[in-house]
């Protein structure tokens, strides 16, 4: 279940390329932890920002991670490679 979760908000921060927070993935119960294993394995950053009035920890991928990202879930089948035709 773990590495399904990061998987869906790795998909999301890469597809999006948005700036997200814990909130915003609801679905996912304590989303923070799979964030810092994620941050740990080098594939997103994070930063402190504001979402309206409240300061919260922001977290994106970096253009220099989305090249490792792309290969992390075309491995893991999380993302079908485009094909050039």
């Amino acid at each position: 279940m773990a590495l399904s979760h990061k998987l869906n908000i790795l998909k999301r921060l890469f597809t999006t390329n948005e700036h997200l927070t814990a909130t915003d993935f609801s679905y996912i119960s304590n989303a923070n932890q799979y964030f810092v294993e994620l941050e740990q394995q080098g594939l997103i950053k994070s930063e402190n920002g504001y979402k309206g009035k409240t300061r919260v920890k922001l977290r994106f991928i970096p253009d220099e991670y989305r090249k490792k990202v792309y290969e992390y879930l075309v491995t893991h089948k999380a993302y079908e490679v485009k094909s050039r035709n």
